[in-house]
């Protein structure tokens, strides 16, 4: 030390020493000194990118909630919502389809009457196709025909009314198999001479069908039906003119192939196939 200082610089810089001497013995030797800087570095930038992270969540949750109580045209009472997907989820509820008050009509048969005596489980199975039936039918169908609507106490028969009045009979029937043919043939010339018609086709998986355009009773008007078998059963489906109005079906052989040809349409008979709601016939309806 220098001579020139005075006993209290020495004891001063004494002092000075020594608490330098203690700090440096407290640090890490100096090749552990590196690690422990990077890793106190890491740790640093590791809590930087949470905090980040954070932030942006915070950013996000905010965007999210601000834009699910946007307003649609400044209207305060409608709320934008996320679009959904076309594919609701399990928990989301169809939209069921408008129920189609049923037409009585009195029952002409002993067959329409014993649906009247049926068990109740029964009567709503019969009474639930039919709706389905109806709807379905109303979207396969020509406009034309007008709107569908099942008729009480008979599974098979359903009414088509247009609105300027017009009422059209359509017929429904899936009934066990008889002993006719799987298939009609076309008639004779003769149908075509008359006005007729006679068309064959081959449905999805392989069903044949045959489709008959005929004058009436009346001779004035025409019907369009089709009919082929389905697994155990005869399926039978017309529509049936409006005699008093003079008008004809207004459903060609081609639109009741194609009608009848509808995936939808065959799953409904498949049903009814499968859960037979008709009595067994011996000869096909409308032969």
């Amino acid at each position: 030390m220098n001579d020139n200082l005075t006993e209290e610089d020495r004891r001063s810089a004494l002092l000075v020493r020594d608490a330098m001497d203690s700090a440096v013995a407290e640090l890490p030797s100096p090749h552990d000194l590196v690690p422990a800087a990077v890793t106190q570095g890491r740790r640093r930038k590791a809590r930087a990118r949470l905090a980040t992270a954070a932030g942006i969540a915070c950013v996000a949750g905010a965007v999210l909630f601000g834009s699910l109580t946007l307003t649609a045209g400044g209207d305060a009472d409608k709320t934008v919502r996320p679009a959904t997907s076309g594919t609701p989820s399990p928990h989301q509820s169809v939209q069921p389809e408008p129920y189609r008050t049923p037409i009585h009509i009195d029952p002409t048969s002993d067959d329409e009457r014993s649906m009247v005596n049926l068990p109740p489980t029964e009567r709503k199975q019969r009474a639930q196709f039919q709706q389905q039936a109806a709807v379905l039918l109303d979207k396969l169908l020509p406009d034309s025909v007008g709107l569908i609507r099942p008729v009480d106490l008979d599974v098979s028969r359903y009414q088509g009314e247009t609105p300027d009045g017009k009422v059209f009979t359509i017929i429904f029937s899936v009934r066990p198999s008889g002993d006719g043919p799987d298939s009609k043939h076309c008639p004779s010339a003769a149908l075509a001479a008359k006005g007729g018609s006679c068309k064959q086709a081959t449905l999805p998986g392989g069903i044949k069908a045959t489709s008959l355009r005929v004058i009436t009773d009346s001779s004035e008007t025409m019907s369009t039906d089709v009919h082929f078998r389905y697994g155990h059963s005869d399926v039978y489906v017309s529509i049936e003119p409006d005699v008093n109005a003079k008008a004809s079906a207004p459903v060609t052989s081609e639109e009741l192939l194609a009608a009848v040809g509808d995936s939808r349409f065959l799953d409904l008979v498949k049903y009814a196939d499968e859960h037979p709601m008709q009595k067994k016939q011996t000869t096909i309806a409308g032969g």
